[in-house]
């Protein structure tokens, strides 16, 4: 997430989830998510960030117009980057086959158990990007057609992440405009996420998050019904209320 994006106005494109790999696995675990609820408590997350590095660099508040605008610009672009969407698809199944394994077992009180699994499910994110850098490929639609584009060069055993073409629909003047994105900066960061989460899990550094805490908030629930989950998980990101989150700004 570029935090400048929020500060200046211009517009984060949002990548859409598989949604029907999504339902399939919450299905078969009888696990669904609140679409809604997570992406209002990720956008909450990330204009918090902003704010206070923005604080921190221009000792200024950040505008409500500015948010505002940042938001309807975002939510009115559309790209289609297949490889980005998968992967992050593989991110949320593969934490929500973790956390069904943890609950359903025995051991669900046992932190020892619960940290074991957390392991192994950042072990596994760990082999799955790093496998994507070393495949060294991404598929990004340009044109509507599917195009294979290296993530890096390489020369005299050195990396040289390269910037890839990209195309940004946006939905209210119906134009198309070409940008360009560097996935290795994206893998990169992902890779020293779940390092990170690694290490700390590993060492014993920090208590792992309360679990219980997913459903306890909503976030998690077990109402396939619900009009959150019928809906297209990208259409999730029109239904945060803005003016809400800012009430108090």
């Amino acid at each position: 997430m570029r935090i400048d994006k929020v500060t200046n106005g211009e517009p984060t494109c949002l990548i859409t989830l598989d949604i029907d790999k999504l339902k399939q696995v919450s299905e078969s675990l009888d696990l669904y998510i609140n679409f809604k609820l997570f992406y209002t408590i990720g956008i909450k997350n990330l204009i918090n960030y902003a704010t206070v590095k923005y604080k921190s660099i221009t000792y200024r508040k950040l505008k409500k117009d500015s948010l505002i605008n940042w938001y309807n610009n975002s939510i009115s672009t559309k790209i289609e980057i297949p490889s980005l969407t998968k992967d992050f698809t593989f991110i949320i199944t593969n934490f929500l086959e973790t956390y069904s394994n943890i609950k359903s077992s025995d051991l669900f009180q046992d932190k020892d158990y619960t940290l074991g699994e957390l392991i192994k499910y950042c072990e596994k994110m760990l082999n799955y990007f790093r496998r994507i850098m070393n495949q060294n490929s991404i598929q990004v639609v340009i044109n509507g057609e599917i195009r294979k584009e290296k993530i890096y060069s390489t020369k005299k055993k050195k990396y040289y992440p390269l910037a890839v073409d990209t195309e940004i629909w946006n939905e209210n003047n119906q134009n198309k405009i070409k940008g360009k994105f560097v996935p290795y900066l994206i893998y990169d960061d992902l890779i020293d996420v779940f390092y990170y989460n690694h290490k700390l899990l590993d060492n014993k550094e920090e208590e792992p998050i309360n679990l219980k805490l997913f459903e306890e908030s909503n976030i998690l629930v077990k109402d396939k019904n619900l009009e959150f989950y019928n809906n297209e998980s990208y259409k999730q990101i029109h239904n945060v209320n803005l003016l809400e989150l800012l009430k108090d700004w």
